[in-house]
């Protein structure tokens, strides 16, 4: 069952989708969509999916407009 994790806004979200991580600094970027995308996220929501066994989660990125239409879903093991 998922849970949200934490919801980010304006300009701090536009770092994340940009950086592809939730460190304000980042060594060698990796976007997480392409700039089009990244320029017009307002939001993202974070969700964590426990599966039940230690270590077995998966977290979900999801980035909105200002519409609150989905622009992209990030998913990626662990975190």
């Amino acid at each position: 069952m998922p849970y949200v994790r934490g919801t980010f806004a304006g300009e701090r979200a536009r770092q994340i989708a940009r950086l592809g991580t939730l460190a304000t600094k980042c060594v060698q970027p990796m976007s997480w969509w392409p700039e089009e995308i990244c320029e017009k996220v307002e939001k993202i929501i974070w969700r964590v999916y426990l599966l039940g066994d230690a270590g077995e989660d998966w977290h979900e990125f999801t980035a909105y407009d200002k519409q609150g239409n989905v622009l992209g879903i990030h998913r990626t093991d662990g975190y």
